[in-house]
């Protein structure tokens, strides 16, 4: 009887500790793979949004290249709208609300930047404020939070994914 016992215990405590372990893995954050995958999906439909805002200007425009009809990044006037003007190469927080869509945030949480140059665009995850950087709230970007300063949010060694839009993506559309 005491082995029955001892085993039946010993299964309880596997069964206890299975479900603890269980419990523990569903409550931590994203894994690196799955963080790096949420991170990407956001480059992406960000480099999509800006290649279909500039192919749609374009058309509408009809002169041009596709990518001199990129929206200017965001530097703080509005939050989430492109400046009205830029220099031929700028950088800034993607203008999500001139693009029509929801501010895209990669695996940290962080609202994505955008580089503009005269042939194409470069979109930026952040990522997590390494040490030296302060992301401190201003009154400027109540939605993203943090403020406009880059070298808090942007370094060429550090923890930032970009994505560039492709070429492709820039070319003038049939039928335009």
């Amino acid at each position: 009887m005491s082995r029955q016992q001892g085993a039946a215990a010993l299964a309880l405590i596997v069964v206890v500790a299975t479900i603890a372990a269980v419990a523990l893995v569903a409550a931590l954050p994203l894994g690196g793979v799955a963080r790096e995958r949420a991170t990407q999906q956001a480059l992406a439909d960000a480099a999509s949004a800006l290649a279909g805002f500039a192919r749609m200007r374009r058309c509408i425009i009809g002169t041009g290249t596709v990518a001199s009809h990129l929206p200017c990044p965001d530097h703080g006037t509005a939050e989430g709208v492109a400046a009205t003007s830029c220099a031929p190469i700028a950088v800034g927080r993607l203008p999500w609300r001139t693009l029509g869509i929801e501010p895209l945030r990669d695996a940290s949480g962080e609202c994505l930047w955008y580089e503009r140059t005269a042939t194409g665009a470069r979109v930026i995850a952040p990522g997590a404020a390494l040490p030296g950087q302060s992301r401190t709230a201003a009154p400027v970007a109540p939605i993203c939070g943090g403020h406009y300063g880059q070298t808090d949010y942007l370094e060429a060694a550090g923890n930032d994914r970009s994505l560039d839009v492709p070429p492709a993506a820039l070319s003038v559309p049939a039928g335009c």
